[in-house]
């Protein structure tokens, strides 16, 4: 009988050593590197190029991209991770996609992310191209979140997201990063700048945040944060130098706070709604040298916005309010204004502080 049991102990050990085994094997990155041997000394497949290591990934692998340049696009089918490596042995950190050589015509997309549940971190993504011309409509996006996808930018860094139109100035076309009918996105610790048309342009059914990341076009006419979904998160981020800082739209609920709005031009919005923004709360904010504020504009808002506890400086109008009625405008700090709060009339003012403001409210 002792035998046996020894046997049977001998076999159970054998075989959870095994099933370790393969389960180490299982969980091994994937390795992107064009030299040979890659960056990282463990992987279960080294590819060359990111696309090849992207189509053969199966669901929920991690491929671990090392520092480089990656002259490709890039189609994203299959939920996964996709990592930039920091190489501290050869002093780099940087796996950034390009636009491969030559000019492209149309619409023309980097990574173009279609499946569930993708992430990208410490990923660069350079927008730089050749074009000079706006003619035959070219549009350039670093990173789509295509119909029914969802995912994360965490670390990303994208810039140079707009194309010349042989004038000195912009066709108004390039944008980092956008959402068409996604699921849920999120951004967060990103950088986004040069651009020239919306930096993060972010419609989903579902949510929408954006987190602790700079936002700065090279185009003072260009919207710097778009947010379309019926939960949207906007916190915490620094926005300079576009024509609207935030955009907020149709959401049931919603929290714009604690971010920098920077507008540097006179017509510029701090942040706006437009046309429903019902439920959302925009609080702790810092928004200056813009004309206005903070803005609704539509008679069809049936309220319930605060608006609270932000300073506002440097604007035409802190507030703006057409048309609207039953909104709180609480405990904000105005301060080289025209007008505090534009448009008072069937709204809840109270607890604010102006100071040198023309006129307090109308």
């Amino acid at each position: 009988m002792k035998k046996y049991i020894r046997r049977a102990t001998f076999w159970a050990v054998a075989i959870a050593a095994l099933l370790l085994f393969d389960a180490s094997r299982a969980v091994a990155d994937i390795v992107v590197d064009p030299n040979t041997p890659p960056c990282v000394a463990t992987y279960s497949a080294h590819y060359t190029t990111i696309q090849a290591a992207v189509s053969a990934a199966a669901s929920g692998a991690t491929i671990e991209v090392c520092p480089g340049t990656y002259a490709e696009q890039v189609t994203i089918t299959t939920p996964l991770t996709l990592k930039g490596v920091t190489n501290t042995a050869g002093n780099t950190g940087a796996a950034v996609v390009v636009i491969p050589t030559g000019t492209f015509s149309g619409a023309f997309t980097q990574i173009d992310i279609q499946a569930s549940g993708v992430t990208l971190l410490n990923i660069g993504v350079d927008g730089t191209n050749t074009l000079s011309s706006c003619d035959f409509g070219p549009s350039l996006t670093g990173i789509l979140f295509d119909t029914g996808s969802s995912g994360t930018l965490k670390d990303v860094a994208l810039r140079n997201h707009y194309i010349s139109n042989g004038s000195g100035g912009y066709c108004g076309t390039g944008t980092p990063v956008s959402a068409n009918s996604a699921t849920s996105v999120t951004v967060t610790d990103s950088s986004v700048r040069n651009f020239d048309s919306q930096g993060l342009s972010l419609t989903a059914t579902s949510t929408v945040t954006v987190k602790t990341t700079t936002v700065s076009p090279i185009n003072p006419g260009a919207n710097c944060v778009y947010a379309n979904a019926a939960t949207v998160e906007v916190s915490s981020n620094s926005v300079a130098a576009c024509y609207v800082g935030v955009y907020v739209t149709s959401t049931v609920q919603g929290t714009v706070s604690g971010n920098t709005v920077h507008g540097g031009t006179n017509g510029s919005t701090g942040i706006f709604c437009f046309p429903v923004c019902t439920g959302l709360t925009v609080s702790g904010n810092a928004i200056f040298d813009t004309g206005i504020g903070f803005s609704m504009k539509t008679s069809s808002e049936v309220g319930g916005v605060v608006f609270e506890n932000n300073d506002v400086s440097g604007t035409a109008d802190g507030v703006y309010l057409f048309l609207q009625t039953g909104n709180t405008i609480s405990n904000n700090t105005f301060i080289d204004a025209q007008v505090g709060v534009s448009g008072a009339t069937g709204n809840t003012i109270s607890g604010n502080t102006y100071r040198t403001v023309t006129t307090l409210t109308q």
